[in-house]
C-alpha cells in the first residue's frame, strides 16, 4: 500500500498550522497576563487547542483578554485542522495505474 504525496502534505500542513497557532496564542497569553510561568500558559494553549478539557488552574486568573484567546484557541482547535484539511484537497488527473492507496483519518 502507498499513502499519497498530498495525504502526507495535508498532514504536515494541519500539524504545522496547529503548531503555529499554539506558539502565538501561548506568546499572546505571555504578553496579556504576566506572573505566571511559561509552561503553564504553553499547556493551556495547547490543551485548548486541543479542546481535551485539561487545565492547570491558571484560566480563571487569565485576563478577559486572555480568556478570549483561550475561547478562540478552542474554537480554531475544533474546526480549524478539520477544515483546512478538506479545503486543501485538490482534484488530480488520472493516471494510467495506481498502487493501492491506504486511508488516514487527518484532522
Amino acid at each position: 500500500r502507498r499513502i499519497e504525496t498530498e495525504t502526507i502534505l495535508k498532514a504536515l500542513t494541519v500539524a504545522t498550522c496547529g503548531a503555529m497557532i499554539v506558539t502565538i496564542i501561548t506568546f499572546l497569553l505571555s504578553i496579556t497576563d504576566k506572573g505566571f510561568p511559561f509552561i503553564m500558559y504553553l499547556f493551556e494553549a495547547a490543551s485548548a487547542f486541543g479542546t481535551v478539557g485539561l487545565s492547570m488552574g491558571l484560566t480563571p486568573e487569565l485576563s478577559s483578554v486572555g480568556r478570549i484567546f483561550i475561547i478562540l484557541t478552542m474554537f480554531v482547535g475544533r474546526l480549524g485542522p478539520l477544515t483546512l484539511g478538506f479545503a486543501l484537497t485538490k482534484r488530480r488527473k488520472k493516471e494510467a495505474y495506481r498502487h493501492p492507496k491506504g486511508n488516514i483519518m487527518i484532522g
